[in-house]
């Protein structure tokens, strides 16, 4: 979870890049010719959403198309809510150490979420008691040293979101994208490198990064792995979704709606909008 403080600085880098967005593109970056209609049938749309959710109302977002990522205070989740993850494209579950037994049997009513956690070797052993076949998320913060490679390589997970400090050199760069399953790097100011991706390549690490700073390259960015993860606000304008679509198909969107009811009503639209 950001802190208060980090929250401040993230606004204040959105808010500073949509002003240069919109002092740099006073027009839609799209062709007058293009349809009007959003044509997103086949985009997947990862939900960051809080187990504070009342299930009825997380319920009102599930689609196959669409990936729950449930953020959670405890382990332990209520038993209408481990429902709910059924009906979910896919869904993964936010786990907090320590991890015990309990918890891996409450989990077990909810035999197809994923687990999503940080890297940690004290959480190797806990983990590797109830994991069974669960696709397995890791979250890696900082250098990606020896240590951490080896943990990476030993968990063997489906997909690792890796926030780098800042710059990556080469070396280290070679060697996450050698790592097991599907990769993205957060994309940050200090790693944004513009390129034309002229192809898009399934095995390389794909880019994460939020609509705002997309749009303040006005081009494609490094990595040029295919389904780059974009953030978005649930009210997006419907204008920039089909720009975003058009011009990557494979694009993926991420939504946060926390434990917001009205972010969840808003995120029910876009979705609708997708042809959901």
């Amino acid at each position: 979870m950001r802190s208060r403080s980090g929250l401040r600085r993230t606004s204040s880098l959105v808010a500073a890049l949509l002003a240069s967005v919109a002092t740099a593109q006073a027009q839609r970056p799209l062709p007058a010719q293009t349809p009007d209609l959003v044509v997103g049938r086949s985009v997947r749309v990862h939900v960051v959403a809080s187990e504070e959710l009342e299930p009825d109302v997380l319920r009102a977002l599930a689609r196959p198309e669409v990936t729950l990522w449930l953020t959670t205070r405890s382990n332990t989740l209520r038993e209408s809510t481990l429902e709910t993850l059924r009906l979910f494209g896919a869904a993964w579950v936010q786990l907090r150490p320590p991890l015990t037994a309990v918890d891996g049997k409450a989990l077990s009513r909810a035999p197809a979420a994923g687990l999503w956690l940080p890297l940690d070797e004290a959480l190797s052993a806990p983990l590797s008691r109830f994991r069974g076949r669960r696709p397995l998320a890791l979250e890696v913060r900082g250098e990606l040293d020896d240590a951490r490679r080896a943990l990476l390589v030993a968990q063997r997970p489906s997909f690792t979101r890796w926030s780098p400090p800042g710059a990556v050199d080469l070396l280290q760069w070679s060697q996450f994208k050698a790592l097991p399953g599907r990769k993205a790097v957060v994309v940050s100011p200090g790693f944004l490198l513009p390129r034309d991706c002229a192809s898009r390549d399934p095995a390389e690490p794909a880019a994460e990064l939020h609509v705002a700073m997309l749009l303040a390259v006005s081009d494609g960015v490094f990595p040029c792995g295919i389904g780059t993860r974009v953030e978005v606000n649930p009210d997006v304008e419907p204008w920039l979704l089909k720009s975003l679509i058009v011009r990557d198909p494979s694009i993926e969107l991420v939504v946060q709606v926390g434990d917001d009811v009205r972010k969840v009503g808003k995120a029910r639209a876009l979705l609708e909008l997708l042809g959901r």
